[in-house]
């Protein structure tokens, strides 16, 4: 007999001697008709190695995480993304750190609605920038749990989850229309961030920072870049040693420039004088890295084929226009040639023929 085997019996016989014992002996609260039982049940404890219960996996927040993630995402952010992806089938932690990153830097842009109050549209809050005023029930009503605080990332990104498995995620293969077929991934994934924010270039900055969040190799050519460059209404010019035209199909460009150009676009004709290559590190006549250098700016010579100049309708109108921007999509800083007196707005001797754009924080 293999010596464990052995001493287990040799317990279980040990148990039933005592209990026989205590049946002569036992007092009157212990029911003897249950003995019989009792001995069994030791008996089988005896025998029978223990069961452990299984302990609940914790979520690793290395796994499928890039350098790039593990850098830029707060730890306390990147363990909710990942534990709320995990209640909605097509749903990537990616993809929800993606709108995270959009809309508020994971919590830590200093806007208004991000801590407290609501954004500069009036609308939403949080840092996954539910709107909490239409209704009733208002968006953040209808996806929250009872009790939850939108400005809490703990609440607020199981919410987002919520939705996005609500709009396509929960059933992609159901999805039948692609709303952004220019646009990198799922046509359910287009769909539910379409829902969360009606803007095709906000479904490729948070797709393609979602491919970036992901420790794969390098992600297929991006549709959302060749469309750009091969966009009718944008064209390219080189100007003073720029060369915007490689610039424009690089993906180092800024997603927020690549968004903006799109959406211009949409509105007008324009000329690229400039980008990255061939601009000067600093800014002119200081000593400040220009945002060129750090592929976050372009430079607009050219609005409905007019050249830019102060007295001209289009450049008037495209200047006015960025002043309406909010959001992701508003610059830091915009040169050009109309003495516009508030911020982002400058104007000086250098940018009386050309628009330009800029940001000052990366995305």
């Amino acid at each position: 007999m293999i010596p464990s085997l052995k001493l287990k019996v040799t317990g279980a016989v040990a148990a039933l001697l005592v209990l026989a014992l205590l049946t002569d002996r036992a007092s009157p609260g212990f029911p003897l008709a249950k003995v019989g039982s009792v001995v069994k049940h030791a008996i089988h404890q005896t025998l029978e190695p223990k069961r452990v219960k299984p302990e609940r996996a914790a979520v690793t927040v290395r796994v499928g995480a890039s350098g790039f993630a593990l850098s830029d995402i707060p730890g306390r952010y990147l363990r909710v993304y990942q534990q709320a992806a995990h209640t909605c089938p097509a749903l990537s932690w990616q993809l929800l750190a993606g709108i995270g990153k959009v809309e508020t830097n994971h919590g830590r842009a200093n806007l208004p609605g991000v801590r407290s109050g609501v954004n500069s549209f009036g609308c939403c809050a949080g840092p996954m920038q539910f709107n909490i005023t239409n209704g009733p029930p208002s968006t953040w009503q209808t996806y929250a749990s009872a009790g939850a605080n939108v400005y809490d990332p703990t609440d607020a990104i199981p919410a987002a989850a919520h939705k996005l498995c609500a709009d396509a995620l929960a059933n992609p293969d159901s999805v039948k229309r692609d709303p952004c077929p220019t646009v990198l991934g799922s046509p359910a994934q287009h769909q539910a961030l379409y829902a969360y924010n009606h803007a095709c270039w906000y479904a490729h900055q948070v797709l393609t920072l979602a491919a970036r969040y992901t420790t794969t190799s390098p992600p297929p050519p991006d549709p959302f870049t060749l469309a750009l460059t091969t966009n009718p209404h944008i064209t390219t010019t080189p100007s003073h040693g720029c060369q915007p035209q490689p610039d424009l199909a690089s993906p180092q460009l800024d997603l927020r420039i690549q968004s903006l150009l799109s959406v211009l676009a949409d509105h007008w004709t324009i000329r690229l004088s400039c980008l990255r290559s061939g601009h000067s590190h600093n800014v002119a006549g200081t000593s400040r890295t220009s945002l060129h250098t750090l592929w976050r700016a372009v430079d607009i010579d050219q609005v409905d084929h007019h050249p830019v100049g102060p007295h001209q309708p289009a450049t008037q109108a495209l200047m006015v226009w960025l002043d309406h921007l909010q959001g992701p999509l508003r610059p830091s800083e915009i040169g050009g040639p109309l003495p516009i007196n508030h911020r982002p707005y400058f104007t000086n001797e250098g940018h009386q023929h050309h628009i330009h754009i800029g940001y000052h924080d990366p995305l």
